[in-house]
């Protein structure tokens, strides 16, 4: 009787234990999905306020940019202060860093192509010219024979026929890749989108970005502001110039140029430097004074959480900044 007595206690002490280990891996579980789902709630809550952050950020930017344009009737100048610097911005539980940068002076590749008798792209003679000469200039000679190949390859891109130019690329080549892709039969929506075209590696693209843009398809000719002209835009400034002037004389000319800015284009147009050039190569309307297009970058970091985004703006005298981008990277 004893016998069965402690056989039916140790029995029981052995379900308890049972029953305790379940009840304690059970609330471990418990513990888990609830530290996990805090984590969830909290990371979300970060993107959450990340979003919020960059889109007051580009509210900001347009604010920040009409007080600061509207008195200098957007007539902007290397070197002030503001332009190319990084801005530090505290918020609560992390920071904000923006960055304001004068993209006027630019190339868009999206002239490449425009809307044919069809009502589809098809390439710009005169703008295909006028790109194969900058390429010339922004590569070296050891890349020169693929220019041509270069252009080819963007206009096969954004056009709608299925036929490549000379060293170009259509459907066919890319659905070759791994992985395989198609080209995408309209303009470029980022200039980011190059590396994505046959020839554009990462050495070319290095090599062309600074002095490359990819504009909304409803975005006009712009001209340069000669005052925020950097050495590497020498090849735009030659190019004003039919390439008449050289690539040296551009570097030299923009390096020359008063510490204030020139006051007038005619100032420009009578340095030394291209004063004997024939006035009837001179595309007088592709230079100005003015900054029409500002990008700015803003990384907002919250909670160790972190998003970058990029804004295309569009500043005209006498108008309400507009918005004609907005990425985010990363």
């Amino acid at each position: 009787m004893n016998r069965l007595r402690k056989s039916e206690r140790g029995a029981a002490l052995l379900t308890v234990m049972m029953i305790v280990a379940a009840m304690s891996v059970a609330a471990l579980a418990v513990t888990q999905a609830v530290t996990q789902s805090t984590v969830r709630s909290r990371s979300l809550d970060a993107q959450a306020q990340l979003a919020f952050y960059a889109a007051s950020a580009e509210e900001v930017a347009k604010a920040r940019l009409t007080e600061v344009l509207s008195p200098l009737e957007n007539k902007l100048v290397l070197g002030m202060p503001g332009l190319d610097e990084t801005q530090l911005i505290p918020i609560d539980d992390g920071a904000l860093s923006v960055t304001v940068r004068d993209t006027t002076n630019c190339f868009n590749v999206n002239s490449l192509t425009k809307v044919g008798e069809r009502g589809t792209l098809v390439a710009d003679a005169d703008q295909q010219e006028t790109y194969q000469l900058l390429l010339t200039s922004l590569i070296e000679e050891a890349y020169n024979s693929d220019v041509v190949a270069l252009v080819a390859s963007l206009i096969d891109w954004m056009d709608e026929n299925s036929v490549p130019g000379n060293g170009g690329a259509e459907d066919a080549y890319y659905l070759s890749e791994v992985p395989s892709y198609r080209t995408s039969g309209q303009k470029l929506s980022s200039l980011d989108e190059l590396r994505s075209i046959r020839g554009y590696t990462t050495d070319i693209f290095a090599r062309v970005r600074p002095v490359m843009c990819a504009l909304p398809a409803d975005s006009q000719p712009r001209p340069l502001n000669i005052n925020t002209l950097e050495i590497h835009h020498a090849p735009l400034l030659q190019q004003v110039f039919a390439n008449a002037l050289s690539i040296d004389d551009a570097r030299d000319l923009i390096a020359s140029r008063p510490a204030t800015g020139w006051a007038s284009v005619e100032d420009l147009t009578g340095d030394p430097l291209v004063q004997n050039i024939d006035p009837n190569l001179v595309k007088a309307d592709r230079l100005g004074l003015v900054t029409s297009l500002v990008e700015v970058s803003t990384n907002v970091s919250y909670r160790g959480s972190d998003m970058t985004m990029r804004f295309l703006f569009e500043a005209q005298a006498g108008r309400p900044i507009r918005t004609l981008r907005r990425e985010r990277i990363g």
